[in-house]
């Protein structure tokens, strides 16, 4: 497969992430919003929430924010 037929497959989808301001590799971050969320649900503190994602995922809190804040917004 080339690289046009796959763009012709999913253009909209990504014409839609691009006009929603989602980047193209938030797929994975998925995984770390869910247990977000789950740890959310289960009265975990925010900061707290972000400080065990961060060591999980071995990224930084702060690319941790952003990536909840994408995730958590509304298109």
């Amino acid at each position: 497969m080339k690289v046009v037929e796959l763009l012709k497959i999913g253009g909209e989808m990504l014409k839609l992430m691009s006009e929603n301001e989602v980047n193209r590799d938030d797929w994975r971050f998925v995984k770390m919003y869910e247990e977000f969320q789950i740890m959310r649900r289960n009265g975990v503190k925010y900061r707290e929430c972000v400080r065990l994602l961060a060591e999980d995922y071995h990224i930084g809190r702060e690319t941790v924010e952003r990536a909840i804040k994408r995730l958590d917004s509304e298109c």
